[in-house]
């Protein structure tokens, strides 16, 4: 399996937007931009499943709840549930700037990482991976919650530009055997609720400003990491975790 790791830095900001408000922008963003060669044809969109760990003090939540500005997560993701293609990322926020690491990893890796067992992450001299073991288990991270959503995605080919419209965020609650899901979803937002996610590493063109200017659109802080634990409460110091309107 090829091990390169994937570097990625960029500004990214997110919006909580309307279903009718999407239907005007994608009208608008089918005509000016690239959709991701990686959409379905019938959907216009691909999968996203993700595995996300923390600390048994829920040190990643609470930073972002406090709106730490500096924060790191780490995650395993999936594309369409096609389990032979595997990424371990970190992912890290400095303000509005993203800076993300990925690289593929095995099944079989994926299955220890699965049961909070980092051991397989230093048998190769891959730094990031060395590193990311060091992270986490020196500071007992866990598996917590398995995040899915259906990404529509906008680019144009130079400056990292992206657009991307996150739908039905759901969650399968307490089960987090990313490779054998057997729970049920459970949707994490109210009907008529969808994320807009705006990324560059340039500034972005004046007739892309034009169009998003014209979106209503809610900018927030948004985490799907957080929003989709909603339902599975562990902490009895926590505040219930509420939906933005």
């Amino acid at each position: 399996m090829k091990k390169d790791n994937i570097n990625l830095s960029r500004q990214e900001f997110k919006y909580y937007v309307t279903d009718d408000k999407l239907t005007s922008l994608r009208q608008h963003l089918q005509e000016l931009m690239l959709l991701d060669e990686n959409a379905s044809k019938k959907t216009n969109s691909y999968t996203i499943t993700s595995l996300y760990f923390d600390t048994p003090f829920e040190e990643d939540f609470e930073e972002k709840v406090d709106g730490i500005k500096s924060r790191e997560k780490f995650r395993i993701r999936v594309y369409n549930k096609n389990f032979d293609l595997i990424k371990f990322e970190s992912k890290k926020r400095v303000e509005t700037v993203i800076k993300k690491t990925s690289t593929l990893v095995s099944r079989e890796m994926t299955e220890s990482l699965c049961r909070g067992d980092y051991s397989k992450l230093i048998e190769n001299k891959d730094r990031f991976l060395n590193l990311s073991y060091s992270r986490l288990s020196s500071e007992g991270y866990r598996p917590v919650v398995v995040v899915e959503y259906d990404r529509e995605a906008y680019y144009l080919p130079y400056g990292n530009i992206r657009i991307t419209f996150d739908l039905n965020l759901r969650t399968y609650n307490s089960d987090i055997n990313l490779l054998n899901l057997k729970t049920s979803t459970i949707p994490v937002f109210q009907e008529n609720l969808q994320i807009l996610e705006v990324k560059h590493s340039i500034p972005l063109p004046e007739h892309l400003k034009l169009v998003l200017s014209n979106t209503i659109a809610s900018r927030n802080s948004i985490s799907k990491f957080v929003l989709a634990q909603k339902y599975n409460e562990k902490s009895q110091y926590r505040d219930f975790i509420q939906e933005p309107f």
